[in-house]
């Protein structure tokens, strides 16, 4: 596993960051779902929970349940959008890449579901020589960094109370509400340069 830093520190990724920066930006969309999840949490549960608060494993479960109804919303949005352009005669679906001679390099930041997603390509004369992706469970289950700075995963289990240290559900439970993808997150580096695989695409 990687450990990659922003600005020199560990970073947490998903739905909990967009979150938080939502209301750090005042995004009044995502805010508005929010303020309606607190409200349904304290009315049932007779709990406040302080935006503090949500730096927890509730939290974060609760954060993909807004982000899920902000996506709602915007793929609304999208839809008409799609079927605006189509009804007005767009009717392409795509678009064959052109590759300039010799080599080139790119990358591109998205954000999926469970957080910052980039891909990164070199490409010589149209053929892939190197692309490697940095994926968002790269990020939350990082190990810690060359300056012993924990990773999210590690962080969020500190002083975690367990009712039985023989089966530490606790550790379970915090851990999948960062909702883990380790077949993307793990990398295979070979330092000699050997060939670990090799994929043909027919």
């Amino acid at each position: 596993m990687k450990s990659p830093t922003f600005l020199g520190e560990p970073a947490q990724v998903g739905p909990l960051a967009r979150v938080l920066c939502a209301v750090a930006t005042k995004d009044v969309a995502i805010v508005r779902h929010l303020e309606r999840l607190l409200g349904l949490i304290d009315a049932v549960g007779k709990v406040k929970v302080p935006l503090d608060g949500l730096h927890s494993t509730l939290g974060r479960h609760a954060a993909r349940a807004v982000m899920c109804s902000r996506n709602v919303e915007i793929l609304e949005k999208q839809w008409q959008m799609l079927i605006d352009n189509i009804s007005s005669g767009d009717t392409a679906t795509f678009s064959a890449p052109v590759f300039p001679k010799g080599e080139v390099q790119g990358f591109g930041f998205h954000e999926a579901p469970r957080g910052m997603l980039s891909h990164w390509v070199v490409i010589e004369n149209g053929i892939i020589k190197n692309y490697q992706a940095v994926v968002p469970t790269t990020w939350n289950a990082a190990l810690r960094n060359e300056n012993d700075q924990p990773g999210p995963y590690e962080a969020s289990l500190l002083g975690t109370p367990l009712a039985d240290p023989e089966r530490p559900l606790e550790v379970l439970r915090t851990i999948h509400s960062f909702d883990p993808c380790l077949a993307c997150a793990v990398h295979l580096t070979d330092v000699t340069k050997r060939e670990i695989v090799k994929v043909r695409a027919l």
